[in-house]
């Protein structure tokens, strides 16, 4: 894990760099220093506020799962983790290291792989709440916006390709090798994973709503970052900046660049550029991708690596 969290950093940084001056070559006029240095304050710290509720909402969610299988640490650990998370997710391709940093968060607190495990679980599960009840909205998007289409099917494909292969590749495994003591290890422990998975379908189902409702209040407080940093430069109808990032938060999720990187500077260009000057455009998506994530994963980076070295030195 700490191979890959430093490989993708390096990664993420030669990434934004490029990006970053792209953005700026293709955006920078005379007229953005003033624009940006004119900036409604009071937005500004809106957006900050709204990061914050999104930290928040991702702090209940896990704190409340947790608390469902009864793994129990302080809601200031809580938001460690959340920045933690969002730190693992910026430097690894789809995302998919917020679950990694999840889970060695969770461990640190003495609770077993198979209760980690399915916590994460149905962190992940929650999260997707969210883009069903969004569904109407990506759907209106994907027809306006169809170049969207092509990566979420992809990650569709992988997703359950690799979800079949996993399966497959674990049940040969266990049938071949039943009497090994590993192996006895192993289905012990998907067997009590299942067990708690199972906890949350009928025992827990409250704490399950109600990570899944804290999922989608999370998702709106980050999608309500762009309307205000906007707003803070001029005018904006919130409404059509909200459904306008859909598509655009699909595509960074399931980007193959570290923590949509890229991604979300260009794409991020061709979406908000309708609602803000030409020389403003460029401004905006490198402070909206500063404040929405990656001022967030250099905190979690640095709290990580404290976490790390404690760890290490016990």
């Amino acid at each position: 894990m700490k191979r890959t969290f430093i490989y993708g950093t390096i990664i993420l940084v030669l990434i934004l760099l490029l990006s970053f001056s792209f953005v700026l070559l293709k955006t920078f006029t005379k007229e953005t220093l003033s624009a940006v240095l004119g900036m409604k304050k009071r937005y500004l710290l809106l957006s900050a506020v709204f990061l914050f509720l999104y930290h928040t909402f991702d702090n209940i969610r896990l704190y409340l799962l947790s608390r469902a299988v009864g793994l129990k640490y302080s809601f200031k650990y809580g938001y460690s983790m959340s920045l933690i998370n969002t730190f693992g997710a910026t430097v690894t391709p789809a995302h998919a290291g917020g679950e990694l940093a999840a889970i060695y968060m969770l461990l640190r607190k003495g609770a077993s792989v198979h209760k980690v495990m399915s916590i994460v679980t149905m962190k992940t599960i929650s999260g997707i709440t969210f883009f069903i009840v969004a569904l109407p909205f990506l759907i209106h998007q994907f027809v306006n916006n169809p170049q969207f289409i092509k990566p979420v099917l992809e990650l569709l494909f992988i997703v359950f390709a690799g979800a079949g292969i996993l399966y497959a590749a674990v049940n040969y495994l266990i049938k071949k090798n039943a009497r090994k003591p590993s192996i006895r290890k192993l289905k012990d422990t998907l067997r009590k994973y299942f067990y708690y998975l199972k906890i949350f379908g009928y025992k827990r189902k409250t704490y399950f709503l109600l990570a899944s409702l804290s999922s989608i209040l999370l998702y709106l407080s980050f999608l309500m970052i762009a309307p205000l940093l906007i707003l803070a430069f001029g005018n904006a109808n919130i409404i059509e900046v909200l459904k306008a990032q859909l598509g655009l938060l699909y595509a960074i999720f399931v980007s193959p660049t570290p923590g949509g990187s890229g991604v979300g500077e260009i794409g991020g260009l061709m979406v908000f550029s309708g609602f803000l000057e030409a020389h403003q455009a460029g401004a905006f998506v490198i402070i909206w991708r500063l404040v929405s994530q990656y001022i967030s994963a250099l905190v979690g980076g640095v709290l990580f690596v404290l976490y790390l070295v404690k760890d290490l030195r016990s």
